[in-house]
């Protein structure tokens, strides 16, 4: 029998890896995870991705935004123009943004299945990333009073307030179980371990080392969990997140 784990409150896509991504009311689910989601990354001239955790030269990166607008994808620079992508212009306005020559590439959906028209993804893992408002809840309160834990730094899909929130990180506890969200069907896999993006400016918030550290410290370098998509259905903010 499936027991009510919580409601889903906040849905997120990134088109772009790397980039800011939106908040969306309802997102369609393939095989892939969320539609459009992490589809394509920015590249330098010798094909590297952009990877803003680990080199200084792309810390950029995430000043930028990423939307899927009414033509199709869109990315914006400067806070002020959206620009199509693919196009000459987008590949343009980011190589200012960067200071060399960058352009946007289709993302494969896995590390050994790119072609050549896309490059492997940064990361090859789980489909959808979940995280719940308890365990944002526990780390704030184990947090800096001037640092915030906010849910753009750990770039969730999917956002769970939970029906009965436990102290600690208590999604961790779903590793190895399926969750039914509204009609979709997913299994969570693993804990989403965390690198020095989550620290990174970024928009309105602050450098803050200390969401890292407090994460290494109490959590196992974990916070969030990672699932693959069993079932496949469009998702909405509001619905009823149930344990199989």
């Amino acid at each position: 029998m499936a027991e009510f784990w919580g409601t889903v409150t906040e849905l997120w896509r990134y088109p772009v890896s790397a980039l800011r991504g939106e908040r969306i009311d309802w997102a369609p689910l393939d095989a892939h995870g969320v539609l459009h989601d992490r589809g394509w990354g920015l590249i330098d001239a010798a094909g590297s991705v952009a990877s803003p955790e680990t080199e200084r030269r792309w810390r950029f990166v995430p000043d930028m935004m990423a939307r899927i607008g009414k033509d199709g994808m869109e990315i914006n620079t400067d806070g002020a123009i959206w620009l199509p992508v693919p196009s000459d212009a987008a590949n343009a306005a980011a190589s200012q943004r960067a200071g060399f020559p960058v352009m946007f590439r289709p993302l494969a959906t896995a590390m050994n299945a790119a072609n050549t028209d896309q490059i492997a993804p940064r990361y090859d893992r789980g489909h959808l990333h979940i995280l719940t408002t308890a365990s944002l809840l526990s780390l704030a309160e184990l947090l800096p009073p001037d640092v915030l834990a906010d849910v753009r730094r750990f770039r969730p899909n999917i956002v769970v307030e939970m029906d009965e929130a436990g102290s600690g990180f208590p999604d961790r506890q779903l590793i190895g179980r399926q969750l039914r969200i509204g009609d979709a069907l997913v299994s969570v896999n693993e804990p989403c371990e965390r690198c020095s993006f989550t620290a990174l400016a970024q928009g309105d918030l602050p450098f803050a080392k200390e969401v890292l550290h407090t994460i290494a410290r109490h959590g196992g370098g974990g916070f969030g969990i990672l699932a693959g998509v069993v079932e496949a259905a469009p998702i909405r903010e509001g619905d009823r997140v149930r344990v199989i």
